[in-house]
């Protein structure tokens, strides 16, 4: 459900993770884009499952730095938006 959205924004998945995934952005205003673009299909979704069940997500964005090696990026940027993430509220 994501891949569409994140190309729409042009970001990149850069690593699955289980349940999590880390996108990265050229541009702030994307990104921010994307997070609600996602959470308002996640709405849409939920609206087709059992209200038992809902699908939440949780996003974290930081803007900063980050370092590339290969696929993945390290550096405060991606460790704050994981702590960010780790804390938002599920919507």
């Amino acid at each position: 459900m994501l891949e569409p959205i994140v190309a729409q924004h042009q970001g990149r998945i850069l690593k699955i993770t289980g349940d999590g995934e880390l996108i990265e952005f050229g541009s702030a205003v994307n990104c921010v884009q994307c997070a609600i673009g996602s959470q308002n299909q996640m709405a849409v979704t939920n609206g087709e499952l059992p209200k038992a069940h809902p699908i939440v997500l949780r996003i974290g964005i930081k803007l900063g730095d980050v370092m590339v090696e290969g696929n993945d990026l390290y550096g405060d940027g991606v460790n704050i938006s994981i702590g960010l993430e780790g804390i938002a509220e599920p919507a």
